[in-house]
């Protein structure tokens, strides 16, 4: 069960966990743009929110650890542009993705029916075995909104797809879904869901030393991992039971 105490820790920290396997995860984030998406991505890497962030070009990276049931999962989280003129880039990136988050802004009725065309991406685009998680951003604007919560949760059960509702001005949900996400993972690494060899798919890879640059290049590119060595410096562990 997830602890309501989990913590929040410096990198270093992570010599000094004992943890019994270490795992590169990834992540991508769709949906339209402004919908709020790379807010999700610096609320939870950071936890901050950046006012004057500008609309993502291409693709943005982003890294955290999540310490959970013995394990340390580094959360490796591409955040793809919403714009039409950048699909055709981003969509190279679908591949070998463990979960696919697909967000849209509770004010916006075009963002979320237009994740109709980002789920047929992402199911047309991704391995057969990614987590499908449904994302509802700025619930903190409640008088606003104009997607219901029940609009949100039905679309994800129809769909298979994991729901949460999220803000990250405040922050609230954005933990919360990275580390359900990462329950989910755990529990289907336990039941022998994925398959975890060398030529495996599924987005998740079995690291070495516990270190970033141990993680198959099949994940992560060079440049990836040299910006998220970068945020590694900050805070950016999350422990939780």
């Amino acid at each position: 069960m997830l602890s309501n105490d989990y913590e929040f820790e410096e990198e270093s920290i992570l010599p000094n966990i004992n943890v019994e396997k270490s795992y590169g995860v990834k992540f991508i984030i769709v949906g339209d743009s402004s919908v709020g998406k790379s807010s999700i991505l610096v609320r939870f890497t950071s936890s901050k929110f950046d006012e004057k962030h500008s609309p993502t070009l291409s693709m943005e990276f982003g890294s955290k650890h999540i310490i959970y049931n013995n394990s340390d999962y580094l959360v490796q989280i591409w955040d793809t542009a919403g714009q039409e003129q950048y699909k055709s880039i981003t969509r190279s990136y679908y591949k070998e993705s463990a979960v696919a988050m697909m967000v849209y802004d509770i004010r916006e009725e075009e963002s979320f029916e237009h994740i109709k065309v980002w789920l047929e991406d992402c199911k047309n685009l991704t391995p057969s075995s990614t987590l499908l998680v449904l994302i509802g951003n700025k619930n903190d604007l409640e008088e606003e909104r104009k997607i219901t919560k029940e609009m949100g949760e039905n679309f994800a059960n129809e769909n298979n797809m994991i729901f949460f509702e999220t803000s990250a001005l405040n922050g609230s949900g954005v933990d919360n879904a990275f580390q359900k996400c990462i329950e989910n993972i755990d529990r289907r690494i336990k039941e022998g869901f994925y398959d975890l060899n060398e030529i495996s798919r599924s987005g998740i890879k079995i690291m070495k030393n516990n270190g970033v640059d141990s993680v198959s290049d099949n994940i992560v590119d060079k440049k990836a991992l040299a910006e998220g060595a970068k945020k590694k410096k900050s805070i950016n562990c999350c422990i939780f039971n």
